[in-house]
């Protein structure tokens, strides 16, 4: 029996997670999120996806490749 693969954004290699439901998408640069807030200095923004959400430029995260015996640490 084999299981249908569906993508989403904690599995796309530009997801960073922020919590543990949602986290930044870092596809492409960040955004001017606005200046309404005085006390806000910084206001470029990365766009905050749901880490069960995934869009057309999802690439799948790949798994870190085994380090050969000997070389852990280098």
């Amino acid at each position: 029996m084999t299981e249908q693969f569906e993508p989403s954004c904690v599995q796309c290699f530009y997801f960073k997670a922020m919590d543990a439901m949602n986290g930044t998408c870092h596809r492409f640069p960040p955004s001017f999120a606005g200046d309404s807030s005085p006390r806000e200095a910084h206001h470029w923004r990365f766009p905050v996806v749901s880490l069960h959400a995934w869009c057309g430029e999802f690439l799948l995260r790949r798994q870190p490749d085994p380090q050969p015996p000997g070389e852990a640490g280098i």
